[in-house]
């Protein structure tokens, strides 16, 4: 695929997974599976390869060089920003996916320019609002990347936190959950 401002599914790869030979973008392409995703799977398929040998590649290209391809990391955040969009439609194929997510910031937050810690930040929010993951999985891993000195990425963190346990709450007190991420937290706090 190439690195450019959209991507576009190329019509070599469209008649590879048997569909006819039209271009199509991300946003055109998660639309269309949203509304029939039995009918998208080897487009689902292809595209989390490709997820996984950018997210390849770039882990690559970070160890040789801290300066990697600005190309690559755009491929990536726009990669899991898409895949993010679809996954309640393939929970299955799609299940290892939030982790990836998840040890990708927890591992080099530091080292990633800062719109892929926000894309990647984003899309793990959104897995937590569909309630794919628990905020329990992701609570310490947002507190953290509050102090990485990025300060949108800070903020976003920070107002996740907040609205999400507010709405957790917004109906009845949840003192289980309550109590499982004040725990989460004093721990964070005695280290």
């Amino acid at each position: 695929m190439p690195a450019t401002s959209a991507h576009v599914l190329s019509p070599e790869s469209l008649s590879a997974a048997g569909r006819a030979a039209e271009r199509l973008s991300l946003p055109t392409l998660q639309s269309k599976m949203k509304c029939d995703p039995e009918g998208y799977e080897a487009e689902l398929l292809l595209l989390y390869r490709h997820f996984e040998s950018s997210l390849h590649l770039f882990r690559h290209q970070s160890a040789v060089s801290p300066s990697s391809d600005p190309a690559v990391a755009k491929d990536l955040g726009d990669l899991a920003m898409f895949l993010a969009h679809i996954t309640p439609f393939y929970l299955d194929k799609l299940a290892d996916f939030p982790r990836q997510i998840a040890e990708l910031l927890r591992s080099d937050a530091r080292s990633l320019p800062s719109s892929l810690r926000c894309h990647l930040a984003q899309a793990l929010i959104l897995l937590v609002n569909r309630k794919i993951i628990d905020i329990e999985e992701t609570l310490e891993l947002f507190m953290d990347l509050q102090v990485l000195g990025d300060r949108t990425l800070r903020k976003l963190a920070f107002s996740h936190v907040v609205h999400n346990i507010r709405r957790m709450n917004q109906k009845h007190k949840n003192e289980t959950k309550n109590r499982k991420l004040q725990n989460i937290l004093f721990l964070m706090l005695q280290v």
